[in-house]
């Protein structure tokens, strides 16, 4: 299909000031500056993001990548993946066959900067065929690439591909609705399809078209059905699949989503939310006009490529609301910025037309702004940018760094303030059209702001994620030569930590769940546990690999094994005959703090008995309280009191059958400003068997 950059022979466009040289210029040349020009921009700024931490999306899709480009199959930790979202790991795989897991990242990264830069085209192509002429649908095209969403930049998600894709799927259904072809209904499909196997929430693309159908013919099913007979004949066939097959066993991965409860008022209200926010991640001045050119679009369309316009973003709201409301009813505090970012381009196409029809319902306009003024009063953003509700949403961290620069209260404050601005200028625009110049700046000023906030606090967080969890050599267990290396993910251990282990080193091959471990994702769940004379057994086999161990709120010390390196909370064992555990501490911190209460084990070197004494060094920093540690054994019962900055030696017979087991507890456990329980400060207990 061609791809006209000529702009239709519709009613002309009275631009507004200010951008009229911009029609001077050659809107090829200008083009391919703006995708250059935000390329080059987004992966430098990515290159400053040091390391994965959306998990475990992040770790699945890199993992997928690698497994295509080294097996040809999607594998997740040697089992199949059932994931049908494969089209970002199948463009990343050729990276991974570099072996280099910080090149592969780096190259997805550009991959990401590149493709997420070029939706700025579907834009533009977009608001010419709606007649926007070609200075607005420049600026339409350099908003699509100012907006926060191009933070996905710098993660190994597939957001940057379903990026431009779900844009160039919706210019292609406002081809084929307004000037129905096979090619234009084949492009349709074939795109549709794509973006679906990049994001699964995108399958519901059909409903799109079907919706924009019935706003051309004007609601006539039968001339719907007749001009698109192509394109209806290609959807049976899946809908069909479907049906046959079962929702549950086609979406994989995803299958979880047919049990969603649906809860109606959770529904509105997180449909009322959606709106409310998304005002926001819009620019908020440009809504009142866009709302009133989607209204007259759907009512009174002058055009068919108007009238497709209206139905295809009517669809498309519908499937988003329907999906994002569902998603978060179902217990998800977060606002799902990340599933609206394909909608967010099309505000400034609708405030377009708007513009073109001369600025008409002026009350309306107003009454609009009036709204969106009590709003930015009457609800302000700070309660939905706190913990991990701005998580999915570029906008929201953005709010949250002006928020943490100014303090809570001004931050909040100035948002309030601007809101309340942009209102009064979007209903003065509807009196003063040259006021439009400013809407569309302002606009672009807020983006490129919320932009760089979201991008300042990407940049920290990733850099305290990277010194937290990760030493100096990211790719140490690969570097230590080890290779078929099972991770032991033990309780209490974060996620992430065991996730950026498993990204970064390709010689780990599986995770195994030491006893009440919770699972790092869908894929596979072994569990590992220690047999009487502390042999490591999973599937009631031995475990003889080498042996990567968390050791975050535990310490482990083995028999049979040689320690090979110890990094950021993971011992690396290598097997000299068959590990078995030798001593177990459940409940002791990396930073030496003793949990309110855990266990110590030892086993027998031989034999099933054990005897020997076991020594605690027990501790209190000053500024602390007293503080009794109740032990408990069998045949040993004993209370140690530890005092501040006086160092506690308890030396404990040890004596039957192993393992033999200690639990301590105290009555009165402190708080550390992480949340975490604790007693007293210990080192690594020391067990000394009796000759």
């Amino acid at each position: 299909m061609a791809i006209d950059f000529r702009a239709p022979r519709t009613e002309a466009l009275r631009l507004p000031l200010g951008l009229a040289w911009i029609s001077a210029i050659p809107a090829r040349l200008v083009l391919t500056g703006i995708v250059g020009a935000s390329f080059l921009i987004r992966f430098v700024v990515a290159l400053a993001h040091a390391t994965p931490l959306y998990f475990p999306d992040e770790y699945i899709y890199a993992t997928l990548a690698r497994s295509l480009a080294e097996h040809g199959r999607p594998l997740i930790r040697s089992s199949p993946a059932h994931f049908p979202a494969l089209l970002e790991p199948l463009a990343a795989a050729p990276f991974w066959l570099f072996h280099d897991p910080m090149l592969a990242y780096r190259l997805t990264q550009a991959e990401n900067a590149l493709v997420m830069s070029l939706a700025a085209v579907p834009v533009y192509l977009l608001s010419r065929r709606l007649g926007l002429g070609a200075g607005l649908a420049l600026v339409a095209a350099a908003l699509t690439v100012a907006s926060p969403n191009l933070f996905f930049v710098s993660f190994v998600l597939a957001d940057p591909l379903a990026y431009p894709l779900v844009l160039t799927t919706l210019y292609a259904a406002v081809c084929a609705l307004s000037r129905p072809s096979r090619g234009a209904q084949l492009a349709f499909v074939v795109l549709a399809a794509l973006t679906a196997l990049t994001r699964i929430q995108y399958a519901l693309l059909p409903i799109v078209f079907v919706a924009g159908a019935i706003a051309v013919e004007r609601g006539s099913i039968r001339r719907a059905l007749g001009n698109f007979r192509l394109t209806w004949g290609i959807f049976v066939a899946p809908l069909a699949a479907l049906v046959a097959v079962g929702p549950s066993r086609v979406l994989g991965y995803y299958n979880s989503v047919v049990k969603l409860h649906v809860d109606p008022g959770a529904i509105v209200h997180w449909i009322a939310t959606d709106s409310m926010l998304l005002v926001y991640c819009a620019g908020w001045v440009l809504i009142p006009g866009a709302l009133i050119g989607f209204a007259y679009a759907l009512g009174r369309p002058r055009s068919r490529e108007e009238a497709a316009f209206g139905g295809v973003t009517a669809g498309l709201l519908l499937i988003l609301f329907a999906e994002t409301s569902l998603y978060a009813s179902n217990g998800s505090p977060r606002f799902q910025e990340r599933y609206f970012m394909g909608l967010l381009p099309l505000v400034l196409p609708w405030f377009g037309l708007y513009l073109k029809r001369g600025l008409p319902a002026r009350l309306a306009t107003c009454l609009l702004a009036v709204v969106l003024l009590a709003v930015s009063a009457r609800i302000p953003l700070a309660p939905y940018s706190i913990a991990t509700n701005k998580q999915d949403s570029p906008f929201l961290l953005g709010v949250f760094r002006l928020e943490h620069s100014f303090g809570l209260a001004n931050g909040s404050l100035a948002i309030a303030v601007v809101a309340g601005l942009l209102s009064v200028l979007a209903a003065a625009i509807a009196w003063r059209p040259r006021l439009a110049t400013y809407a569309l700046a302002f606009s672009l000023a807020l983006a490129a702001a919320a932009s760089a906030g979201s991008v300042s606090f990407d940049r920290n967080t990733a850099d305290t994620v990277r010194k937290a969890f990760l030493p100096a050599d990211a790719s140490w267990v690969d570097h230590s030569g080890l290779r078929h290396v099972l991770l032991i993910h033990t309780p209490a251990t974060l996620h992430a930590r065991s996730l950026e282990q498993l990204f970064w080193n390709r010689s780990v091959d599986d995770v195994l769940y030491f006893e009440q471990a919770t699972e790092l994702d869908a894929f596979g769940n072994r569990r590992v546990r220690p047999a009487r004379d502390g042999r490591f057994v999973s599937d009631g086999k031995t475990v003889r690999a080498p042996l990567l161990i968390s050791n975050f709120a535990v310490r482990m010390r083995l028999r049979g094994a040689q320690l090979v390196a110890r990094a950021k909370g993971y011992d690396l064992w290598r097997p000299a005959g068959t590990p078995r555990l030798a001593l177990f501490v459940g409940g002791l911190y990396h930073d030496r703090w003793l949990a309110r209460a855990g266990t110590i084990k030892v086993w027998p070197a031989h034999g099933t008995r054990v005897r020997g004494s076991l020594r605690l060094e027990l501790s209190l920093p000053s500024g602390t309280q007293r503080t009794v540690l109740r032990l408990r054994a069998p045949h040993l019962h004993r209370q140690v009191v530890v005092i501040p900055r006086k160092r506690v030696t308890v030396v404990l017979p040890v004596r039957g059958r192993g393992p033999w087991t200690l639990s301590f507890r105290t009555p009165r456990p402190g708080y550390l400003t992480d949340g975490r329980t604790i007693s007293v400060k210990a080192e690594t207990p020391v067990f000394t068997p009796a000759r």
